[in-house]
């Protein structure tokens, strides 16, 4: 046998060769003819059960319609950077049975082998230099850029709510960084937010002055204006009972919590207050000049 030849073409009878420039033919059909089933609607007309396959191959005829797509359009895949902080709290829980302190904490060395001894922030009170965060994790921009004037996270620590200019209110999650609802709050830009130290309600103030009540689902339960300008800085009493309110009109203002009434008003020298604190009996606020005063 000559290998050295192409083996020959084998090429079956005119007769015998399978015609695939026409579809199959379908069973019970006469011939091959294609003949689709048609139902009779109401609407009038006869319209068949299936669309018939097209053959066109690639190269169409005609322009693609909308009856091509299948409803779902493919998106460009997103690789989301993850801080999962659940096994260091997890680890937390596990070892606060028999740590007392410091004295019966494991040393972490710069090793990988001790990623599981790592514990939460909170557990290393005397050692801070563990919490200076020096790493950039993620940006994350909202639907409407616009600027955002404060920010706050959950007492749980699972999401951030973000003050925008547009008075809206956007959850980020907090461990995929991406949002999750966004919530129209106030007419005017959100100025200022905070927690209570219950972690049950929130307090917010906006530029024309109003302040709002939040419970932790962000449900609105009050509203009232507390300044006549925008409001700078709120801060909650150690026992949640009243909160200090700063603003552009150059007053202090102490409401009782719980009555939505104004108790004391700190006049005069307070023009420029943009950062409030109560401590005790005792209120401290910050001027834009760095000027501290209590």
């Amino acid at each position: 046998m000559d290998v050295s030849q192409p083996p020959p073409q084998l090429t079956a009878p005119s007769h015998l060769a399978m015609n695939t420039s026409i579809p199959p033919p379908m069973p019970g059909s006469h011939g091959n003819h294609f003949r689709p089933h048609y139902h009779h609607g109401h609407h009038g007309g006869n319209k068949p059960y299936f669309k018939t396959f097209n053959t066109g191959g690639f190269q169409r005829p005609f322009q693609m319609t909308q009856d091509d797509f299948d409803g779902k359009r493919l998106r460009k895949s997103v690789m989301r950077k993850t801080v999962d902080y659940n096994a260091a709290i997890v680890k937390k829980l596990e070892a606060r049975l028999w740590q007392r302190d410091s004295r019966d904490r494991f040393a972490l060395q710069p090793e990988s082998i001790y990623v599981p001894e790592l514990l939460p922030p909170s557990s290393y009170l005397d050692n801070p230099s563990n919490a200076i965060t020096t790493r950039f994790v993620k940006t994350a921009t909202n639907k409407m850029r616009c600027p955002i004037f404060t920010l706050a996270w959950t007492p749980e620590g699972r999401r951030l709510v973000t003050g925008a200019s547009s008075g809206e209110f956007t959850l980020w999650n907090g461990l995929t960084f991406n949002f999750e609802t966004i919530l129209q709050a106030h007419d005017t830009s959100v100025r200022t937010m905070v927690w209570s130290h219950n972690d049950s309600w929130m307090v917010t103030g906006d530029h024309g002055g109003y302040v709002k009540y939040w419970q932790s689902n962000m449900n609105n339960v009050k509203m009232f204006q507390a300044h006549k300008e925008a409001i700078r800085g709120i801060s909650f009493s150690p026992t949640d009972s009243k909160f200090v309110s700063c603003s552009d009109d150059g007053t202090l203002r102490i409401f009782d919590f719980l009555r939505c009434q104004e108790e004391r008003v700190l006049r005069g020298k307070y023009i420029h207050t943009r950062v409030v604190i109560y401590a005790f009996n005792m209120v401290l606020f910050i001027w834009v000049q760095n000027f501290i005063g209590f």
